[in-house]
């Protein structure tokens, strides 16, 4: 059954920029707006990504339900091959935009090339690694990549701009003027600045990572969905048995213009080697066929012959490289003793669970209300690179707020509560009498017990002789009451390095993360 073309390619554009408006909205909606429930299903690209199903299942080897709506992508992928490429994926329509933005820089289009195996390869990695409990496909993942580049980077820049512009427009003389950015500040605070301006460590890096891989789409089309995302590798694999295939016919003269226009180096041009695996459904190979030399028809894929071009060798290498870096990670002092200032979101499973888990998608850091989570580098070793830590001195842990297990695709943190929540141990305070300032300067200070949040004050005060021999109250951190929300650190007038801090001992998620109190002495 022959598919008429006329039509297709503006369908696909439209579904493109639907798409990618949609995941801008609700990466925006990604915010504490006034509620404690988020009111928009801001996690339902991560949801629909088969490769953080598959990953997933592998590490952590059970899913959450919602991840199940990536399953309704396999019959799409079974029908129509990698759609979700050239339809769906927002990472893709940037990808295809840049590409597609004037001349290109390379004459070369639409063929496939030997570097297309590296996704492969890249997926078996990842997914070697998975298989021995460890959870690194968010690094490369298209949803999970674009998620944490926008959020701890694009989008933090774009508020501090609009937030300056806005403050310039309050400062001006003219009232109707200032009036006006009042009115601007109102919309954009309801529909677009983050709830807090919130800063986040290695935004450069993320910034540099994301453009330059955008500006490698001047060197080959689409350069990401080719040769690198492991997404695009595992349904380049389901693809090869997709129902929809591309024909040729004896009008063909040889033209090329339908390989010049191919986005995803299919091979259109090629009567014998079509290559499904590589071709992302973009029908612009049809809509630049002059003589109406190819169409696409619906059958059987038999005996293709798509090749991964992946030797056996190679896929042994990539996915036992993959595994044996799992367990020599493992191995590491970070496993064994994680550092004490790595405080993990309330909610967060114990460390080996969390990092088989957590795909690193920064959809925590973007929706914590004082921007308190921010990337790991290397607290957590390598294994746990990017994935989220309570940095307190940033932000602290808001009491009654649950945001970031709502918003976790994978549980690798938690939906908690409110009441749960209250009761859950992510850290301990400690004060240190060198910089406490009624310590070291025998000065009243009361910062640290007024902003504590606990029902019952977890610091409480005990006098000690001050300056001149006058009492003066110092704090004391009952252990018992103390969850670790960093408040204390985080308002703490000493600026640099704070006179009360907080690290992970005592954390509810690991039992084994206790003080070692001396026994009490007998009698």
């Amino acid at each position: 059954m022959a598919i008429h073309t006329d039509a297709k390619q503006t369908a696909r554009r439209l579904s493109q920029a639907a798409f990618l408006l949609l995941f801008f909205v609700l990466l925006v909606k990604t915010d504490y707006g006034g509620r404690d429930e988020l009111a928009y299903p801001v996690k339902i690209f991560l949801d629909a990504d088969l490769l953080v199903l598959a990953t997933s299942l592998l590490s952590a080897h059970k899913l959450p339900a919602a991840l199940f709506l990536a399953l309704a992508f396999l019959p799409v992928t079974v029908l129509f091959g990698r759609a979700f490429c050239g339809w769906v994926c927002p990472f893709g329509t940037l990808h295809h935009a840049v590409s597609f933005a004037g001349k290109p820089a390379v004459a070369e289009r639409g063929v496939k090339t030997p570097g297309s195996r590296w996704k492969v390869l890249t997926l078996l990695f990842f997914a070697g690694a998975a298989l021995s409990g460890l959870q690194v496909a968010g690094l490369l993942d298209p949803i999970s990549f674009l998620i944490r580049s926008l959020s701890l980077s694009i989008l933090p820049a774009v508020n501090a701009v609009l937030r300056a512009f806005l403050d310039w427009g309050f400062a001006l003389p003219s009232r109707p003027v200032s009036d006006l950015f009042d009115g601007a500040h109102t919309f954009l605070r309801a529909h677009f600045l983050s709830f807090y301006p919130s800063r986040y460590q290695q935004a450069f890096l993320f910034f540099l990572l994301f453009t330059g891989i955008l500006a490698l789409n001047r060197y080959r089309t689409r350069f990401f969905c080719r040769f690198v995302c492991p997404l695009g590798g595992l349904l380049g694999l389901l693809s090869r048995a997709g129902l929809l295939r591309l024909s040729m016919n004896d009008r063909c003269t040889h033209c090329m213009k339908c390989r010049d226009a191919c986005a995803g180096g299919a091979n259109p041009h090629a009567r014998e080697n079509w290559s499904p695996s590589e071709c992302v459904t973009c029908f612009n190979c049809t809509a630049a066929c002059p003589e109406g030399a190819l169409e696409w028809k619906f059958a059987v894929a038999r005996g293709t012959k798509d090749r991964v071009d992946a030797g056996r060798r190679a896929v042994l290498a990539a996915a036992s490289f993959g595994a044996a870096s799992a367990w020599v990670l493992s191995t590491t002092p970070a496993a064994a003793l994680p550092a004490p200032e790595l405080v993990r979101p309330p909610g967060a499973q114990r460390e080996k669970e969390f990092l088989s888990r957590c795909v690193r998608c920064g959809e925590c850091m973007k929706v914590c209300i004082t921007g308190g989570l921010q990337p790991t580098l290397f607290e957590a070793g390598i294994e746990g690179i990017w994935s989220p830590v309570l940095v307190s001195r940033i932000g602290y842990c808001e009491y009654n707020c649950t945001l970031c297990g709502q918003v976790c695709p994978t549980s690798a943190i938690r939906r908690l509560a409110v009441r749960e929540k209250h009761k859950t141990v992510i850290g301990l305070a400690f004060v240190d009498p060198g910089r406490c300032i009624p310590f070291a300067q025998g000065t009243p200070c009361i910062v640290c017990e007024e902003h504590c949040p606990t029902p019952k004050k977890a610091i409480v005060f005990r006098e000690q002789p001050g300056k001149g021999g006058a009492p003066v109250k110092v704090p004391v951190v009952d252990t018992e009451l103390c969850i670790g929300c960093g408040i204390c650190e985080n308002k703490c007038p000493v600026v640099d390095l704070a006179g009360i801090r907080v690290t992970s001992v005592g954390e509810t998620r690991n039992p084994d993360n206790r003080m070692k109190l001396p026994a009490p002495a007998p009698g």
